[in-house]
Parts: C-alpha cells; sequence; structure tokens
C-alpha cells in the first residue's frame, strides 16, 4: 500500500510541476514589462467563469482595452445556500482596504456576499448580508454593486431583486420583475435599513453609479422584453432620484455594465451575453456614445464585474501568488489518536472554554486584561531553536527554502547534503543533539540581561515540537536530543523568577513543506507524512479553498491545548497565519480554555496576536504584537513588537548580520514610551550553546538596564511619547528602515509622578534641550541623570527644558533624566 500510494503521489507532483511551469511561463509572459513610456495605470477587472463555481478571478489591461487573464483564483465562495460568486463588485475604500460584494445565487439566497482584504490575496471571512431577509417571498439579490459615498463617508449597496406582486408584471414573468434596493454601511458590520433605490417602472437590474463633475450617472439594463439593453439616469445624489432616462445606447441582450475614466473619456463595458462576447462604448458626457467593440479584447470567458485602478506593484503580486497555485496536492496524515479519543478530549477542552469567566465567543473574550507582569516587565526574550540550527543557512525557513528551487537553500543544499529524495530535512533531526544545552546557565544570563519574560518556540512551521509532544512521533522528547527542552527551560526560567510562556507556528505546518511536492525529494514519501503532511499549496488555502480540514484543526487545537496543561505558559504567541478565517471558532475555543485555565491557576495570563494578511483576534481579547516593527504612536491598549538580534534570522546561521545595540536599545525605549513591550529574540547553535555575540548583546542590555530600568520597568506612556526630528517607520517589518536616532530624539515615560526623559542619543555638546517642557509645562522641581551622583546643571524657559549633562560618560547608549514637581495629569500649556 505504501509503494503504490508514493507512485501515485508522484504521478500527482509530476502533473503539478508540469502544471507549475506551465503557470510560470504564463506569468513570465503576461508580467513583461511596458516601455517607460507607455501608459502607467494599471487596470484590474474583477470577473468569474462559468456559472460562478470556481470563485474570483481577475483580468487586467495597461490601457483599459486589451485585457490579459491573472492567473489563479482568488476566492472560493462559501456563502449562501449556492454557494456561488458571480458578478463580483470590487472596490476600495478611503483607507485602502479592498471590498467585494457578490451574487451568491440564482434563486432562493435573500442577501449576498461580502468580504474584503488589504491585498486582493489574504481575504477576511466572508459574511452573508441577509438585505432582503425582511420580504420573505424575495425571489433573489443579483448584481450587488458598490460606491463610495464621499460626502457622507459611507459604503452605498445597490442590487436587484423581485418580489411577486410588488409591481406591475407588464410583459414580465412574475418572478422575474426586478427593481433596485439599497443599503448603507460604514463598517460592513452594521447596515441600514433596506430601501427601494429605483423604480422606473419597468424591470431594472445592473445598476452602476458614477461620480461625474458634480453630478451623478447611473448606468443600468432595463430588462424588459423585448429590450435587455443599456441606458442612463441622472441625479444630484448617489441615493438618487434618478431622472431623465436615456433611450439605450447598446444593443440588446447586453447587461453588466462597469465604467472606468480613462483620459477624459469614460469607457462603458458590457458583457453581450447572448453573443458570448465582452464589448464597450465610450462617452464624454453620458449623453452620445461611440461604440468601440472592435478596441476592446477580454479573455475567452470573461464575465462581468467591476473594473477598477490598482498600482503596478499590486498587480505583480497577483500576478505571483496566482502563478504559484497548484491545486489538489497533499499528503495524507493519519490521524495521532482514534477519533472516540479524540472527540472525549476536545469535549474536555469544551467543558473548560464553557466553564468558566471566559466563554468561547470574542464578546466574552473582551473581557481580557493586559497581566500586571507584562505591562511592567516590558523586556522579553524570544528563541527560535529547533533542527533548522543544523544547517545554519538562510534562517530558520530553511527547512521550507531547501525545497524550493532557485533559492540559495535549494543549491546550498544540493552542494553540502545531495539530492533533496536522499537527504531531506527529516535527515538533519539526528544532528540536532543539543549536548551542550544548559538551561541554567540560559536562565542566568536572561537574568543579567534584565529580561522579564521569556517565550521559546514550542513548535515552529517545521512541525518539529520542541517539548515531549503526545500527537507525534517526531518530537524533541523522541528523536535527536531526546529530552523535554521545554520542560527544562520552563523550570529554570521559574528559578530566576522570570515569567515562562510559549509560543506555536503549529498552524503554518499546513503548507510549510508543500515545495517538497513539486521536486523529487523525501517528501513525496508517504512514509514520512507525520513529519512533513499535509504539504498542502499555500497559495491556494489562502483562496479559501484547501483549507486546513477539521481533522488538522483539531490536532491544532490539541497540541496548543496539551503547551498549556503541561507546562502552564503565562503567554502563548501566535504568528501570523492563523488569520486564516478557518482558525475562526478554533481560535475562540482555545482563548476561552487558556484564559479560564489561567483564572483556576489564578495566574495571570495573555495571547500574543498578529494582523499580517488578514485577522485573528478582535483588538481587546489579547496583546497585539508587531512583528520586526514599531508604532507611530502611542497605542491605546497595550502591545508588542517581536524583532530579532540578528537583520536576516531568527533561527541560528552563520552569517548573521547582527544589529547594533545601540539600535536595540532605542527600539525598546521607543516601544515602552507608546505603552508596548519588546520581545527580543535569540537563536541557539545546534549544540545548545547561545552564541558568543548574542550573549554579549544580551548582557550589555542588561547593564544598561541595571543603570536606567527605572524608566522602563514599571513605568506607563506620558500624554506624548516623545519629540525629535527622527521619525520610527510604524508598520511591520520595517524594524531596519528607520535611521539612527540622535540627541535631540526623546522618549518619555511616567511612574507615579515622575516623569522620566530619555535621550536616544547623547548630545554632542552634553546640552540636552527637552523642547516639550517649557514654563507652560508646569513647574520643575528636581532633574537627575540616573547613573551619575552628579547634579546637572538645568534652567526652564518657554523654549523647554535645558540640561547640562556631566562631562563623565554613563553610558555609550540612551541617558535617561528623572524629572520631579510636574502634575502630570495637567494638560500641557495649564495654569498651575
Amino acid at each position: 500500500m505504501i509503494f503504490s500510494y508514493s507512485l501515485r503521489l508522484t504521478r500527482i507532483s509530476l502533473l503539478a510541476i508540469a502544471c507549475l511551469l506551465l503557470c510560470t511561463t504564463s506569468a513570465v509572459i503576461a508580467t513583461e514589462e511596458p516601455e517607460a513610456d507607455q501608459q502607467e495605470d494599471v487596470y484590474l477587472f474583477s470577473t468569474f467563469r462559468g456559472n460562478g463555481e470556481d470563485g474570483l478571478r481577475f483580468a487586467y489591461s495597461f490601457d483599459g482595452l486589451k485585457w490579459t487573464n491573472v492567473p489563479g483564483k482568488f476566492l472560493k465562495p462559501l456563502v449562501g445556500d449556492s454557494k456561488l460568486m458571480r458578478d463580483p463588485s470590487l472596490l476600495c475604500g478611503p483607507d485602502g482596504t479592498f471590498h467585494l460584494v457578490w451574487t451568491t445565487g440564482w434563486k432562493g439566497d435573500q442577501g449576498f456576499g461580502h468580504s474584503s482584504s488589504a491585498d486582493l490575496v489574504h481575504w477576511a471571512p466572508q459574511q452573508f448580508v441577509p438585505v432582503m431577509k425582511h420580504e420573505p417571498t424575495t425571489v433573489n439579490v443579483w448584481a450587488p454593486e458598490l460606491f463610495y459615498d464621499e460626502s457622507h463617508k459611507q459604503f452605498i449597496i445597490c442590487w436587484a431583486s423581485t418580489i411577486p406582486g410588488r409591481f406591475p408584471d407588464y410583459q414580465e414573468d412574475h418572478d422575474n420583475n426586478h427593481r433596485m434596493y439599497y443599503t448603507t454601511t460604514k463598517d460592513f458590520k452594521s447596515f441600514s435599513p433596506t430601501k427601494l433605490f429605483l423604480d422606473p417602472d419597468f424591470s431594472v437590474i445592473d445598476c452602476k453609479i458614477v461620480k461625474h463633475d458634480s453630478d451623478y450617472v447611473l448606468v443600468l439594463k432595463d430588462n424588459t422584453r423585448p429590450e435587455r439593453n443599456l441606458r442612463v439616469a441622472f441625479g444630484k445624489s448617489p441615493h438618487g432620484p434618478w431622472e431623465d432616462i436615456s433611450p439605450p445606447f447598446t444593443r440588446q441582450f447586453t447587461e453588466g455594465p462597469t465604467v472606468l475614466k480613462i483620459g477624459d473619456e469614460w469607457v462603458i463595458y458590457y458583457d453581450a451575453y447572448q453573443d458570448y462576447s465582452y464589448g464597450a462604448v465610450k462617452t464624454l458626457d453620458f449623453k452620445s456614445f461611440t461604440n468601440i467593440d472592435s478596441e476592446v479584447a477580454f479573455p475567452e470567458g470573461h464575465k462581468h464585474g467591476t473594473a477598477i485602478k490598482i498600482s503596478r506593484d499590486e498587480l505583480s503580486y497577483l500576478i505571483r501568488v496566482g502563478s504559484e497555485q497548484i491545486h489538489d496536492v497533499r499528503l495524507p496524515v493519519e490521524p495521532a489518536l482514534p477519533q472516540v479519543e479524540t472527540d472525549k478530549r476536545l469535549a474536555a477542552i469544551d467543558e473548560v472554554a464553557q466553564k468558566g469567566p471566559f466563554q468561547p465567543k470574542w464578546d466574552s473574550l473582551k473581557d481580557f486584561k493586559t497581566p500586571d507582569w507584562l505591562r511592567d516587565g516590558k523586556f522579553g526574550i524570544f528563541i527560535h531553536w529547533g533542527p533548522y540550527s543544523v544547517p545554519a543557512f538562510g534562517s530558520e525557513w530553511y527547512p521550507r527554502n531547501m525545497y524550493s528551487k532557485g533559492t540559495p537553500e535549494y543549491a546550498h543544499h544540493l552542494e553540502k547534503n545531495g539530492p533533496h529524495a536522499k537527504f531531506g530535512y527529516k535527515d538533519f533531526i539526528p544532528l540536532f543533539k543539543a549536548e551542550q544545552f544548559d538551561p541554567q546557565a540560559w536562565a542566568e544570563l536572561f537574568r543579567e540581561a534584565g529580561v522579564k519574560y521569556v517565550i521559546p518556540v514550542a513548535e515552529h512551521h517545521d512541525g518539529f515540537p520542541m517539548y515531549d509532544c503526545e500527537f507525534t512521533e517526531w518530537s524533541v522528547a523522541k528523536k535527536g536530543p531526546q529530552r523535554d527542552i521545554l520542560s527544562e527551560l520552563a523550570r529554570a526560567i521559574r528559578e530566576q523568577d522570570i515569567v515562562f510562556g510559549a509560543s506555536s507556528h503549529r498552524a503554518e505546518h499546513w503548507w510549510f513543506f508543500d515545495q517538497g511536492m513539486l521536486i523529487d525529494s523525501d517528501v513525496l514519501d508517504a512514509r514520512n507524512s507525520s513529519l512533513y503532511g499535509p504539504a498542502n499549496n499555500k497559495r491556494v488555502a489562502e483562496t479559501h479553498a484547501e483549507m486546513p480540514d477539521k481533522q488538522f484543526l483539531d490536532d491544532w487545537l490539541l497540541r496548543t491545548c496539551e503547551i498549556v496543561d503541561k507546562y502552564q505558559p503565562e503567554v502563548i504567541y501566535f504568528d501570523w497565519w492563523i488569520c486564516q478565517p478557518v482558525f475562526q471558532p478554533y481560535l475562540q475555543r482555545f482563548a476561552a480554555y487558556y484564559y479560564n485555565r489561567g483564572a483556576e491557576w489564578n495566574k495571570q495570563v495573555a495571547i500574543d496576536f498578529k494582523e499580517w494578511e488578514g485577522h485573528s483576534f478582535p483588538e481587546g481579547t489579547g496583546v497585539f504584537d508587531i512583528e520586526r516593527g514599531l508604532a507611530p504612536d502611542i497605542r491605546p491598549d497595550f502591545w508588542q513588537t517581536d524583532t530579532s538580534v540578528s537583520k536576516n534570522s531568527w533561527g541560528y546561521v552563520s552569517n548573521h548580520e547582527y544589529k547594533e545595540v545601540d539600535s536595540i536599545i532605542d527600539d525598546l525605549i521607543d516601544v515602552v514610551s507608546k505603552n508596548g513591550a519588546l520581545l527580543l529574540n535569540i537563536g541557539p547553535k545546534a549544540d545548545g550553546t547561545i552564541p558568543e555575540p548574542e550573549q554579549e548583546m544580551l548582557r550589555k542590555i542588561g547593564d544598561w538596564l541595571q543603570v536606567n530600568g527605572e524608566a522602563i520597568y514599571g513605568t506607563r506612556p506620558w500624554k506624548k511619547f516623545g519629540e525629535g526630528p527622527t521619525l520610527a517607520v510604524g508598520g511591520s517589518f520595517a524594524d531596519t528602515k528607520r535611521q539612527p536616532f540622535s540627541g535631540e530624539d526623546i522618549r518619555f515615560t511616567t511612574k507615579n509622578d515622575t516623569l522620566y526623559a530619555i535621550a536616544l542619543a547623547r548630545p554632542g555638546n552634553n546640552s540636552l534641550l527637552v523642547k516639550s517642557l517649557p514654563t507652560t509645562a508646569g513647574k520643575i522641581e528636581s532633574v537627575t541623570l540616573l547613573g551619575s551622583d552628579a547634579m546637572p546643571q538645568w534652567t526652564q524657559n518657554k523654549r523647554g527644558l535645558t540640561v547640562e549633562l556631566p562631562d563623565d560618560q554613563i553610558s555609550e547608549y540612551a541617558v535617561a533624566l528623572k524629572i520631579t514637581g510636574l502634575k502630570l495629569n495637567q494638560p500641557v500649556g495649564s495654569e498651575e
């Protein structure tokens, strides 16, 4: 059985390789760069195929006339009775978020589908919006269309519905006599009551609102017999009333209009559905029209949606992602437990989740409170350690990239270890020995560094738990070192009075080894599936097709709760891929379970989560984390940034590009001033030792905190985070993008009635000016320099607080002033 299955997998993989090559070739042809002097605008058309079963597709054009397929499908429809996606209407809102609405079925559905995305690839959970539920005899909801009303800062969504008997039928069938209805929303969470949008005294569908100068135009389909063609109407408001309906400007049997402005002209595209073709007209004023059918070209099978403008970068990303999609390739994974036992354990988890102060519902989970130990501790250590430290090349993503043709890891692996079929990632595990691992020495180093909490990776994307995991034979307790690393480390950390946490990156394992399915490698062998499987295609999963299944999700929940129960971590950190919508019910179950366990233990616990390529936990249900990034200002809720001592890796590699200690300390200060904490990563070697440069960095940070820690630990933000010319670049993956801070860059923290002003570099002339503290800010009583016995000279006037620093070198890094006498809750500028 294993042999025949492996052969079948090989055949599937060969087909997948051929498909990948075909897609990649198509992508190369499609993305050929136009000459620099060509049109710079890029146009994107949302479309579908057939009856709408396979979901959202795109076409693109550089001139608005010649359209080309974007390879791939980008959102599989999951809502509505028929689960179709027809008439996809796409709009980019004022905040840069794309919104999509669509027809979910021909008849019976009394609403439409909606989702949103920041990048057109990673989509939020789909929702069905039941806009006609109040009219139970409604036959259908067709062709919802989006428009953003700038004057009212809201979205208008209009659609066609038939309510039998509501309007005269004339020549129309009783169940095919449409009128236009609409709703409005600001957030796609609450919607205004449905109202009639247009009754022209004939059956009408497919309406598109266009802002034209200071007025509005409505492009509509006259759906009456024998017309079935397009007209326009005019209004002073996007809500109507719509007047002066024009004669038809297209031939019969045309529908699905969408409109682009190209230069000075408007182009109206339409689906000539009886001819199975696509056409267009152009106009300057929506009164006279010129047919340009002969000038436009569309991919075969293209059906109507919306045409919008996007950037070249967005188009390139879509083409790359679409070209990487390969369907129906995965490894079978046997369940770790019999189904009866799995069900029993899941029931026990749900019992805890439903019996305690928290319930597995987001509204209940918003009762979460950030632990005091985290708000006070500010500084933590993250540890990426696993078999990927053996090759010590590239990054901790070596296990994936070693199977990906064209990457440095792929070439390195062939050179050093030979063919992937003979030496795969699994073969590094016996070489991962941790023979010099000393958890007590690690913990003592962390204490010297001033660390208040530690989060080792319990399981990374590679699927090799660094703890004694019951649900796999591939764990550090059973292979490699054959030690329960997490248990040993937890004990040593707690002995140093440091808070212990753990991180789970298990969600990413759904696809982490998918590249190994495309080459001749050991990943193809089903005998290795308990480590490598299921190796689904990442890009396909992110379209809501081939998402993690119940077996994988149940296993994810069992493993994560196992970490909680065995090691009682006071914080659980999740990487980003839990943002996939299919995880939503499992996240609620886990959060309630964990928070209720914390209540049982009488411990304050927290969940760290991200917003990257989607959303996982709502605000207020855990601690928001920005990976390798900073916040531009003070965040109202406590947050965290996680970053590494290295610019190029989280795990150990032999060619680290280390950051400067000065930069790390400055980031810590900046984060704390904005109501956050810094989680700093290190990557131990395969033998269990922490690299000497990283030990030295930690000790230097500890030396600085030994002197200046009172300006960090236990502090709270002031009314402003700081001042100075150097701006911290906000957002994820921006930790190396900012310029070095100067002596004019100052950050503020507070503790009771004490204000700390921390200069992120020592000023060149030893004269420090704090512009935020003029006399109008309040009367200062004392100013001292942390770590110095010398009393600095200072003056306060309308320019601010000027402090002459003593000549002795307290630190080569940031210097902190301790300032007393201010009424810290008094608004700046008020009189005392």
